[in-house]
């Protein structure tokens, strides 16, 4: 397989990025690093996908690392994972290995990982090509090893469920068909998709699954994660509650993962900015621009519950705008990054979900949507354009829509149907 094979079959980073994966495999790092952390609470469609399609996952790892050159290979995967971790030691090449890591968040951000696997410390503003690696997340690896386009996608549903599960859906398949497979649980609930750390509360679940959807997580509408995703949903909230109520006590810079590993991220100095800055005289902190987005300042760090990753992101947007850079000396580890690290069960504690059964099995349920609308942009950079024409009978697996730039990818019909409409966001095809 070629880079641009895999540019043509749609393949992108699937943990939630969405970046194109070809731009990734177009380079010569010495190491490749599959992402089999999966930290987000409740999610589980990353160790599903191991344990019922290990070898489809490895031949993707394999030409990973056959199209970069890479000579080295790590799987980084949380301890707890014993029989995925088994399994997969009992097929890795030699050179590769399995690398168990403690069950922290967010073990999943690929400049937390690469420390976790390698000991090596990506430079704030750098790319993990700076210190010879590339991170692959498992289903993207899938993808590369299936070796065709990519029409459907793996998703937690997970939360406020009778029987939570993993399940693969066609790409464009609305929330609501999902969950119509789902006995639920709360009498009224709200939905999260992608997870509850770093996903987006959805108002409207007539949207649908693209190639970057992980999870859909069902929540009581009086759960304290609802009242926090609420609480902050504008930057408007966040401003007037950081002048109101910040002492600057800086836990949140102080659990910081990237902060732990010596980027000049500071939540606590965003906070200040948005006690002190004048809409003619912005204030901003550059060192922000490595946040992550974690979302740990504000979920778990902070003990007045305000929202520190909220105004960390109006001081990348404004260090964006005044066209700030990072750089500077190699960071260093913070003294006390071994003894601040947050245990995911920790984390559930405090995002009180222990309520809810912590499992996602893979199950066929069954769902086959009469309608998809298959997203023109699923992927980091420009959208696709369309190469088809209303009426046009498509097949699955056809192209719906081309690559417009490098930083770009393809998109492809889900289901055998009938194009009913295209708009430049989406395109509907009705089974035929």
């Amino acid at each position: 397989m070629t880079v641009d094979e895999i540019k043509n079959l749609g393949i992108i980073g699937a943990g939630g990025a969405g970046f194109p994966s070809h731009v990734k495999l177009n380079s010569k790092p010495d190491t490749i690093i599959m992402n089999a952390a999966e930290c987000e609470p409740l999610l589980h469609k990353d160790m599903q996908i191991l344990r019922n399609h290990a070898d489809t996952v490895m031949e993707g790892f394999r030409i990973a690392m056959q199209l970069t050159g890479a000579r080295d290979g790590i799987i980084g995967i949380k301890e707890k994972h014993h029989e995925e971790i088994e399994l997969l030691r009992s097929k890795v090449p030699g050179d590769c290995r399995v690398q168990p890591i403690e069950d922290v968040y967010p073990a999943g951000d690929e400049v937390t990982l690469i420390y976790m696997t390698t000991g090596r410390i990506v430079p704030p503003g750098s790319l993990p090509l700076s210190v010879g690696c590339v991170v692959q997340n498992v289903e993207t690896l899938h993808n590369i090893g299936a070796k065709r386009p990519v029409v459907s996608k793996f998703v937690s549903v997970a939360g406020a469920v009778e029987e939570p599960a993993t399940v693969e859906v066609s790409v464009g398949t609305s929330y609501q068909e999902i969950l119509s497979h789902f006995k639920i649980t709360a009498e009224d609930y709200v939905v999260r998709s992608g997870g509850l750390m770093m996903g987006i509360l959805e108002e409207d679940l007539n949207n649908v699954v693209s190639k970057r959807t992980n999870a859909l997580i069902v929540l009581p509408v009086d759960h304290y994660c609802v009242t926090m995703y609420r609480r902050f949903s504008t930057d408007h909230a966040v401003d007037i509650i950081a002048k109101a109520g910040c002492d600057q006590c800086s836990f949140c810079t102080e659990l910081c993962p990237r902060y732990l590993l010596g980027h000049p991220v500071r939540p606590e100095l965003a906070m200040r900015n948005r006690m002190f800055t004048r809409e003619d005289m912005p204030l901003t902190n550059p060192g922000n621009l490595s946040c992550c987005e974690c979302n740990l300042c504000t979920m778990y760090a902070c003990p007045e519950g305000l929202d520190p990753k909220g105004a960390t992101l109006m001081d990348k947007r404004l260090a964006r705008s005044q066209k700030s850079v990072l750089g500077g000396d190699q960071p260093a580890i913070h003294p006390m990054f071994d003894y601040r690290k947050v245990p995911v069960a920790k984390l559930k504690q405090r995002l009180d979900v222990n309520m809810f059964r912590d499992e996602g099995p893979l199950k066929d349920l069954n769902i086959r949507p009469n309608v998809v609308r298959v997203p023109l942009r699923q992927h980091a950079g420009t959208p696709s354009r369309s190469v088809v024409r209303e009426s046009d009978r498509v097949k699955t697996y056809d192209m719906l829509g081309s690559a417009t730039s490098e930083i770009s990818c393809t998109v492809h019909a889900s289901i055998d149907g009938v194009v009913r409409k295209i708009t430049e966001d989406e395109i509907t095809i009705e089974r035929a």
